[in-house]
């Protein structure tokens, strides 16, 4: 008991000396608690988009694979089965499977916006075999899932009428609505454009106000494609695409979506296809155009956090260190007297371990407090400034300026349309942070006493007497 009130005397005695050293102590604590807050939130919010994003896979056509085989996709033979799609929906590695296609197409019963209203659906283009076929001046968009249209609930809002549901419904945008007339309950005949004999007679249901870019491809903003124009989107279920009998996926440009109950059974769930018959010509990925558009922030300000605690801890160590070495140095006389009056080498030690254990239970209360009530505004700041940044490179850029062969599939930055960066984070001072604050100070108050019992064993009671001066 003695030495723990003597402990506390001492640290009043020299309470310059030790407001020094909880001063370096205190601020390493603040910059570990928020740091490791922001950093643990922003992981977390990673792991929960990497379940979505990372769990989330597509079966692509891999054109690196074509071209080296000598294939130009134009023959139905290099394209897979659509019972083919529907077996590798049947998975023990997938929770859920979402199908999507879309098909070009072609009609002269309504006129599409940007098409010659005098003559709608007439214009002639060349097939690249010296032939030549009637333009697409339209886009059949086609999920079974509605839910997950991109940009509805934000660009896109249903005006009139209802989302459609059965087969053989559809939606279609108000522009092209208003160009032609069309009432909900009115019809919409057309042809697919590369496999001509697909015809389609739908039912308007409702119309969607839209306020995307016409054409979301630079490619497409100089010459402007009929098809490619969004306002000439006609919306409406899978199976009602499916109705026409598609045999095999030519003519289709198929983004099934397999969700994976584990993202990282993605190479087990590969495989399976692949001896479902998947040929090389096709690839398994998962949408990482989108995932690093999400998680790109939040990505660097974790790895900014990591690298700033690191810095904070080692810097701050050598300080302390330092300090508590020139501290034991200055106590010198005041040892060689306790040691003279008999009081054990062990007993002076663990004096100055509990004025150290003291001055750190101390600072981790304060730091404690100080750092939870700290993060959140540093979390919003330094996310915002990343996001920020995340903006401004994708303006300079231009959306869907970049063009790559990732996994062998030809990808623009409309792999990542819709999706927006992660703008929000909820930091909090969790069980796991504490622990972890509590181990860094035990860790620093460790250091400290032992410099300090280092110091003191290397002196005798009467030299330290005979050097005091």
């Amino acid at each position: 008991m003695y030495l723990f009130t003597n402990a506390m005397k001492n640290l009043v005695r020299n309470k310059g000396r030790n407001i020094l050293i909880a001063a370096v102590t205190l601020a390493i604590i603040v910059s570990t608690v928020v740091t490791l807050t922001i950093n643990n939130a922003a992981a977390k919010i990673i792991d929960d988009i990497r379940l979505d994003l990372g769990s989330r896979v597509e079966i692509g056509q891999d054109f690196m694979e074509m071209r080296a085989a000598g294939l130009d996709g134009r023959t139905d033979s290099v394209h897979l089965s659509i019972n083919d799609f529907y077996s590798y929906a049947n998975s023990d590695y997938l929770r859920k499977t979402i199908f999507s296609a879309t098909m070009y197409g072609w009609s002269n019963t309504f006129c599409a916006i940007n098409d010659d209203p005098s003559n709608p659906g007439a214009t002639e283009r060349s097939d690249g075999q010296g032939g030549t076929v009637l333009d697409e001046t339209c886009k059949l968009v086609s999920t079974s899932d509605p839910n997950t249209l991109p940009d509805f609930g934000t660009l896109r809002n249903i005006t009139y009428g209802r989302m459609f549901e059965g087969l053989n419904e559809c939606i279609i945008s108000e522009e092209l609505a208003n160009l032609n007339g069309i009432s909900i309950g009115d019809s919409l005949e057309l042809r697919g454009a590369i496999v001509t004999d697909k015809e389609y007679k739908m039912t308007v249901v409702g119309f969607y106000s839209d306020s995307t870019d016409e054409y979301t491809n630079f490619m497409f903003m100089f010459n402007r494609p009929v098809s490619e124009n969004r306002r000439n989107e006609i919306i409406t279920s899978f199976d009602t695409l499916m109705t026409a009998g598609w045999e095999t996926s030519y003519g289709l440009h198929i983004k099934n979506e397999y969700y994976l109950k584990n993202p990282d059974n993605v190479k087990l769930f590969e495989q399976e296809v692949r001896t479902k018959g998947l040929p090389i010509t096709y690839n398994v990925s998962i949408n990482q155009a989108a995932y690093d558009k999400v998680t790109g922030p939040l990505s660097g300000m974790k790895g900014a956090a990591v690298t700033f605690m690191v810095v904070i801890l080692i810097l701050g160590a050598i300080v302390l260190a330092l300090l508590s070495f020139m501290a034991v140095r200055e106590r010198k006389y005041e040892v060689g007297v306790l040691r003279a009056m008999g009081m054990e080498r062990g007993k002076v030690a663990f004096g100055i371990l509990a004025e150290t254990v003291m001055i750190a239970a101390l600072c981790l209360v304060i730091g404690l407090g100080a750092g939870t009530v700290m993060s959140q505004p540093i979390a919003d700041n330094m996310l915002e400034g990343r996001v920020a940044a995340a903006e401004a490179e994708d303006a300079a850029s231009g959306t869907g300026n970049k063009v790559l062969f990732a996994q062998g599939q030809m990808q623009t930055d409309d792999k990542a349309a819709g999706y927006m960066p992660e703008s929000e984070i909820q930091v909090s001072l969790g069980a796991d942070v504490i622990i972890q604050i509590i181990m860094i100070t035990l860790a620093l108050a460790a250091l400290s006493g032992v410099i300090g019992v280092v110091v003191i064993t290397q002196y005798e009671p009467l030299k330290i007497l005979r050097e005091r001066n």
